[in-house]
């Protein structure tokens, strides 16, 4: 199957131009700093994706696999004062070198159920990898401009899943940033029972410059599991979990961008 991706026009965007599928009371939300989400076995999650957009291949193809399911969030984030002013290739360099980096992802908070609906720390450790059998950590990348693609090894160790490895894949635009996270590892709850195979699990984000601001859409495709999983007697639900998990990301995204 051949997927045709129509470049966004280089001119300012709004978020209903840019989004078309969203109704007014749902651009108001966005624009009073609410969050858009959905669930593919449940929703359109596609009204959420920006039209013609890379982040918009990236679902069509997700949707079309068998046996998995995805779970979307929009938000919109106003440009710090600092970005008002650069063109838009600087706010793309600017994004790009934010979006990489991940070692300030080290302590990042997000709403657990367990724990009664109180931060817990996701995160615990973060950095770069040469190569995924690589052991020294590398620092973030820096950038004075941002290529078509690029590609990244990254350590991880969080709350829910321990220790795993994963690849950062970027693709850009002129206007879009997209980066998708795939585990190259098996990942465990409690580190012993496997919750997603290896190369199972994709999250993924995507920023979009809009008039005003820009637009942050973060998805996460499981494969091969059903939406509920039982762990010595404990429901996990993966959709939530993983919402949980890509809104603590957009939300460490919109503090380091606000720190410019």
């Amino acid at each position: 199957m051949f997927l045709i991706v129509l470049a966004l026009p280089l001119f300012a965007l709004s978020i209903g131009d840019a989004v078309p599928g969203l109704t007014e009371s749902q651009i108001t939300v966005l624009k009073n700093g609410g969050l858009l989400k959905g669930e593919s076995f449940e929703d359109d999650v596609k009204v959420f994706i920006p039209v013609g957009s890379i982040g918009m291949q990236h679902l069509l193809e997700a949707l079309e696999k068998p046996e998995s399911f995805t779970v979307v969030s929009l938000t919109f984030l106003p440009y710090p004062d600092a970005m008002r002013t650069m063109t838009e290739e600087e706010r793309q360099v600017s994004i790009f070198n934010t979006m990489r980096s991940i070692s300030t992802q080290e302590g990042i908070t997000y709403i657990s159920h367990r724990a009664g609906n109180k931060p817990k720390e996701l995160i615990e450790k973060s950095w770069y990898l040469e190569t995924p059998k690589s052991r020294s950590s590398m620092p973030d990348p820096v950038s004075t401009s941002v290529p078509p693609t690029a590609e990244y090894i990254v350590y991880q160790k969080d709350s829910s899943f321990g220790s795993n490895i994963y690849r950062h894949r970027y693709t850009t635009s002129a206007t879009e940033i997209f980066v998708n996270v795939v585990n190259l590892e098996t990942m465990r709850v409690f580190g012993i029972f496997k919750a997603v195979d290896k190369e199972q699990l994709a999250i993924a984000m995507a920023t979009t410059q809009v008039d005003e601001g820009l637009l942050l859409v973060a998805m996460a495709t499981i494969e091969g599991r059903d939406p509920q999983v039982k762990v010595l007697g404990i429901s996990v639900d993966l959709p939530s979990s993983f919402t949980r998990r890509t809104t603590a990301l957009g939300e460490w995204f919109a503090d380091q961008l606000n720190k410019q």
